[in-house]
Order: structure tokens, then C-alpha cells, then sequence
């Protein structure tokens, strides 16, 4: 035998595949930019934006003008309601100045000292009406007009003759005023 010692026979590689080098003018991939699929995905989301952004202004803008119109009619209902207050004080009046007439058969003897006499419920003047609790009062020989002041700031009137009584409004709160009035009922709050 011999003293050599041996591992047998040289191990075979295998070839390694070569390499691809591109040559420096050849084409490259292109990377997604601002025309590929992230690109559109922008440009869409910013769509779905200014879409979602109009929509917003819409529904803001029309329940804007839905509250406009709610606020107005409250305004219309409060105006009414002021005005109850001094239509009431007015209708008793007008029932107390045909009371007078009746017992006198003259509008000249109906002053306020002789309505408040009749009905001291109200405040009767010569002036001014304040407030719905007051009355202004005119007379004269053939009618007698009423003013009385409402909470709302206008000004209720009333005209009475022997033919009956006419209504109408104004911010002059006087009976001298309220001998104009022709309405054939309380006017309605504007």
C-alpha cells in the first residue's frame, strides 16, 4: 500500500450560469409615475373630493335657506301672537265705547275718563298709547277712534260709527290717527 492518502476523485462543479449585463443602451423598465395606475389614483381621489366638497356646500346652502324661511314664519307667528294681546284690549274697548253710545247717543261724550268709568280694566289717554294696556282714544261728533299699542311695535286701530267699525295698523299710535282706519278686519301681521 502505499503512504499516500486520497480523498478520491476531484469533486465536479457545476457551471454557474453567466450573468445578464444589460448593455447601457438598452431600455429600461419604466417606474410608475404620475401617468401609471398611482397617478390615476390621485387624480380620482381628488375628484371624490371636490365632488364630496360640492355636495356639502349643497346640503349647507339649502338647510341655510330652509332656516331663513322657518325663522321667518316664526317671526310672522310671534307677530301675531304680540298682537292678540292688544286686539283683545282693543275689542273690549270697541265694546265699551258702543256701550257708551248707546246710553248717550252721542261718539262726542266718549272720553277716556268716561271709559275708564265704564271699563277701568285698561289705561285710557288722550296721548299716545305705551303698551297693549293703554288705550289712545279720539272722539268726535259722528266717531270715535281707538289706538293701542302692541308688544310687536305696531300699532293697532279701530274706528267706530254708528254704521259699524273699521280696522287697520300704523306705528303713529293715536286716536286722532286711528279715525283713518278702513279695514273691514284686525290686519294681519306683516
Amino acid at each position: 500500500m502505499d503512504d499516500s492518502f486520497s480523498l478520491g476523485q476531484p469533486a465536479k462543479h457545476r457551471a454557474r450560469p453567466a450573468r445578464r449585463v444589460q448593455p447601457k443602451h438598452a431600455a429600461r423598465t419604466p417606474r410608475r409615475g404620475p401617468g401609471g395606475f398611482e397617478g390615476t389614483r390621485y387624480i380620482l381621489g381628488a375628484i371624490g373630493l371636490v365632488v364630496a366638497a360640492v355636495l356639502v356646500w349643497g346640503f349647507m346652502h339649502f338647510m341655510s335657506s330652509a332656516g331663513h324661511e322657518a325663522a321667518n314664519g316664526q317671526a310672522q307667528e310671534i307677530g301675531a301672537a304680540q298682537d292678540v294681546q292688544a286686539q283683545m284690549t282693543g275689542q273690549q274697548t270697541i265694546q265699551s265705547v258702543q256701550g257708551l253710545y248707546a246710553q248717550s247717543a252721542s261718539f262726542n261724550s266718549i272720553t277716556p275718563q268716561a271709559l275708564k268709568a265704564f271699563e277701568p280694566t285698561y289705561t285710557y289717554t288722550n296721548g299716545p298709547s305705551t303698551d297693549p294696556n293703554t288705550v289712545s282714544v279720539a272722539s268726535t261728533a259722528t266717531d270715535v277712534g281707538l289706538a293701542v299699542l302692541s308688544t310687536s311695535g305696531r300699532c293697532l286701530y279701530a274706528r267706530i260709527t254708528a254704521a259699524g267699525v273699521t280696522y287697520g295698523s300704523g306705528t303713529t299710535c293715536t286716536g286722532t290717527v286711528a279715525l283713518k282706519a278702513s279695514s273691514p278686519s284686525w290686519p294681519t301681521p306683516a
